[in-house]
């Protein structure tokens, strides 16, 4: 019994794992935005959606709780969404807000989007909270952003 309980407290502290109470079959969209069209991406919905809020979870700073130490105005975090969302990018978007567990703290998202401006790595990450803000995120995993922007794309 003690052995369980480890575990699920062990599980309940990896990033990326949504925060206790946060509906685990929370119904979502997964998009993959390439040259302004909405296109099928190179890996199952499922595997992206995995992905994501594993990249999410590895994200040690966001723009709402850590706006001191982003440095980063309101007007400057919406111009850099709008440049992401302008180019390449990965979309998931949830029917309602999920939490989840990151390295910076727990954070609310509708929407998780994704950079994938670059050819070698997810390059920027953005959510979209309960309360309707663009939450820009910095510091997350390089690793988690490789196999993301290959898993995105497809072999090539």
């Amino acid at each position: 019994m003690r052995s369980h309980i480890m575990f699920a407290l062990a599980l309940a502290l990896v990033p990326g794992v949504p925060a206790r109470g946060a509906p685990a079959g929370a119904a979502s969209t997964v998009s993959f935005h390439h040259h302004g069209l909405v296109n099928d991406a190179g890996a199952s919905a499922d595997t992206l959606r995995k992905l994501a809020l594993k990249f999410l979870g590895s994200s040690n700073f966001n723009t709402v709780a850590h706006a001191r130490i982003l440095n980063e105005s309101v007007p400057a975090v919406q111009e850099r969404y709008r440049r992401v969302v302008a180019g390449d990018c990965l979309v998931i978007t949830y029917d309602h807000p999920i939490k989840v567990r990151t390295v910076g703290g727990d954070v609310s998202a509708f929407e998780i989007v994704i950079g994938l401006n670059r050819p070698d790595y997810a390059d920027d990450l953005f959510t979209i909270d309960d309360l309707g803000r663009v939450v820009g995120h910095g510091k997350y995993s390089g690793v988690i952003g490789i196999e993301l922007r290959r898993a995105a794309t497809g072999p090539g």
